[in-house]
């Protein structure tokens, strides 16, 4: 790999066990798309199509941790150490895209966030019947950690109340919430 490439300054981040984001630091890298052909759309928070990073070796960079650059998000899914020599890491990762939203928790600060919305998601009750139709948001836990009932989230000027957690929909790295539109 030639230093010349690595021309994105990029944040290494940690979701801590208090689900507090940490910044590691930085460091120089290649962000590539990683699939040769045209992706699908995002149907969630997670795009479809996967990205290749390229660093200089860093003990920091690990699976499981996320890299902030350029207004991108991207969480590691696979981390190699390309000659085995500990000088060059390839890394896959997934990059979480959304609408800019802003997170509004019922006792704290406002952060800035990327949001996926889906309208008219069903909605089913404890025997999997879909009894209705509501508002879903998928939410990456590093941006806003655990949302609960009585948040918030602002997206395209729209207000809306988080009134339930989308059960089974929280992996550690997205959060699905059900929301009800304000006014």
């Amino acid at each position: 790999m030639r230093a010349g490439r690595l021309n994105t300054p990029t944040d290494i981040l940690y979701l801590g066990p208090d689900l507090h984001v940490y910044t590691l630091d930085w460091v120089w890298t290649n962000i590539t798309a990683k699939d040769a052909t045209d992706a699908p759309m995002a149907t969630g928070l997670r795009s479809p199509a996967k990205v290749e990073v390229r660093a200089w070796w860093d003990a920091r960079l690990l699976q499981g941790r996320y890299l902030r650059a350029e207004g991108r998000l991207l969480y590691l899914d696979g981390v190699r150490d390309v000659t085995g020599q500990r000088a060059e890491l390839v890394m896959t990762a997934t990059e979480l895209v959304g609408e800019q939203g802003e997170f509004r928790p019922l006792d704290g600060v406002p952060l800035a966030c990327r949001v996926h919305l889906t309208f008219d998601a069903p909605y089913r009750d404890d025997m999997g019947q879909t009894t209705e139709y509501r508002t879903r948001a998928e939410v990456a836990l590093v941006e806003v950690g655990r949302a609960q009932p009585d948040d918030q989230l602002l997206v395209g000027g729209q207000i809306y109340n988080v009134i339930a957690y989308a059960d089974e929909s929280d992996d550690g790295i997205v959060r699905g919430l059900w929301l009800d539109p304000v006014g």
